[in-house]
Formats: C-alpha cells, structure tokens, sequence
C-alpha cells in the first residue's frame, strides 16, 4: 500500500475543525489505514453509493486530492463537514441529542488508480511516555464513528463508493448533506431483491430437504422483515439461524453453517446492500406462503405467524392418515362440521 497522503483535523461542531500534523513514515500507519480499509469494504455496516453530481462541493475537494492538491482538498472536506453537522445539530437539538466530536481522518491511497478515505472517529488525546505531554491522535482500537471510501481508476473515474456508519441507523447527514451521494441500490430494491435471493438461493433449497424447518424460519424471516427498521445481515442471521433448533434430525449444525455463509454471500453475488432501510411495502408483497394440502385444498400463510407451533400442528390419526390442524376462530369452526367424540 502506498500512503500519497494523510491528514487529520479535530472537527466539532461548536468549535470548528482545528488541523493536527500527523507523519507518513511512521511503519504503524499503513497498518492504520489497512484496517481502516477492510473495515469500511468488509463490514456489514457499509452500503454503496453514487456521487449524486459530478460539481458537488466534495467532488471539487477530491479532484483537488487526487490532483496533488492535498491541504487544499482536506481543508474543503473539514469545513464542510463542520458546516452540516451544525445544521444536523440544529435539526435534532429539541431530541437533547449531540452530535459527537471526533478526529476527521483522510487519506490518498496509490496503485493503479487511487483510494480516498474520509473517516470521522472517536478523538483521543493521551499522555505521551515519552515526554509526557498530551497529543491528539487516531484511535487504535476503538471503532470509527463514520467513514467513506472511494475507488477511482487509472483515468480519475470513480469505480466504487462505500459508507460506513457504526450508528443502529445509518446518519442521513452524513451521506445526504456531506458527501452528497445517492443510494445505489435504493431501500426498495434491497428489501425486494433480497427476500426474493432468500427464498430462490437459500430456502428454496430448505424447503427441498427440510421442509418443516422450512415453514419455520421462514416465518422468522418475515418476522424479522416485518418488525425491523433496518436489515443488517449478521443482525438477520442473529435473529433466525444462529440460535435455530432444527425440527428435522437430519439437520445437522454443517448443514446450517453452509446455509448462513450462503446468506452471509447473497448481497455480493445479487447486488443489494448487506445493510439497508427496510421498504414495508416490498414486504407485504412477499409475506404470503402457500401451501398446498390436497388437491383442492390450499393454506395460505398472509403473514408473519406469531407462536406458529400453537397455531398450526401436524398430527396422524390411528389409522396413519395425516392431518394439519390449525387454531380457528369461532366465526371460521361454525363454517365446519365438528368432529364427534
């Protein structure tokens, strides 16, 4: 990895942005910036992004970082993001909410094309052992608040954008207001592709071999759709497969463990976000199950089924017919004969 170039401000949105020297050659920066890097690209807090226009004011600010006019360019990207989180500020300031300071780190990567890293941090400020004064720096451990990261070729042309946020919901400033970018797969499409890539790619294929087990986490999934604000997929594994006791013997835990990395790769393999605002309307659409009992009889599951186990059995008789019985209102068991003692 080749560092063209750091910089690091104190950003708050009271007292602006104050600029810290930092130095390339220390051997541990790199492994910074590495880390940083696989972060921001590896995690499932990142969705990707477009630049919503080609003359926005962070667009005028990398051209000036890729062109190798670095302070100029990072001070353009520190004193606008001062100036929206003041405005983010005033936004939520009746909520007895404060947007946190931190440490706005940035960075210009060179290979064939280049990387550009913009970072918002926790700010540390330590005691030196050395000298015993108090420096201002990155955090080593502690996670990153917020972070962008962009991949242009070898002409200057972005190729991928990707935000980070470690917030439960994604900053709307922070991609909106500051960086002026637009969701590359909108809300929408995220929540139609991916239960539609669950139930092809992965259930379908637990439907084949397990089917109980099929009509249960399935049913968990159309929970989790229907109850969450925001798909997160290792937070969607959390909630239907890492803990699942399966009905079928034969389910064996490897076979779970494949079908979680299958999930865990569907956002890759058929383009949606691994995170995302979850569209209610694309989830009634895709809430139904059907199952056909006979020949001329059909249950319909509408929706999520809460305490499906108390609402729907399965049961043989003495004489080894197979039943499904199912918890009925009055209004629906007067519509049938009653079963006599």
């Amino acid at each position: 990895m080749n560092i063209t170039y750091t910089s690091l401000h104190h950003v708050d949105h009271v007292s602006g942005a104050k600029k810290i020297e930092i130095g390339n050659q220390s051997s541990d920066l790199p492994i910074y910036v590495d880390r940083l890097i696989s972060e921001i690209t590896g995690s499932n807090n990142s969705r990707q992004f477009n630049f919503r226009s080609d003359t926005t004011e962070i667009r005028t600010a990398l051209a000036h970082l890729l062109s190798g006019k670095y302070d100029e360019g990072a001070d353009i990207v520190a004193k606008r993001l001062v100036k929206e989180e003041i405005e983010a500020q005033k936004a939520i300031s009746h909520l007895d909410v404060e947007i946190q300071k931190g440490s706005l780190f940035q960075a210009v990567l060179g290979c064939e094309g280049k990387t550009v890293v913009i970072s918002k941090a926790d700010h540390n400020e330590f005691l030196d052992a050395l000298d015993f004064k108090i420096h201002m720096g990155l955090p080593w451990k502690k996670r990153i608040f917020k972070a962008f990261l962009v991949h242009f070729d070898a002409k200057g042309e972005p190729i991928d954008l990707y935000v980070y946020d470690t917030n439960a919901k994604m900053s709307r400033y922070w991609w909106d207001k500051f960086l002026e970018l637009e969701e590359k797969y909108t809300d929408a499409s995220n929540t139609k592709t991916s239960m539609d890539m669950l139930d092809k790619k992965v259930f379908a294929k637990i439907k084949t071999e397990f089917p109980a087990d099929h009509t249960v986490i399935r049913n968990s999934a159309i929970r989790y759709f229907r109850s969450k604000p925001e798909f997160e997929i290792d937070d969607f594994l959390e909630n239907t497969l890492n803990n699942y006791t399966p009905i079928d013997e034969t389910f064996l835990e490897q076979r779970l463990t494949r079908y979680k990395q299958e999930i865990r790769e569907l956002p890759s393999k058929w383009k949606f976000d691994p995170r995302f605002s979850i569209e209610k309307s694309e989830v009634k659409k895709r809430a139904v199950h059907k199952i056909q009992l006979n020949t001329n009889i059909e249950l319909v599951l509408q929706d999520f089924v809460s305490n499906l186990g108390d609402s729907i059995r399965a049961e043989t008789d003495s004489e080894g017919t197979k039943w499904v019985k199912i918890k009925a209102t009055d209004e629906a068991f007067a519509k049938f004969v009653p079963q006599k003692s």
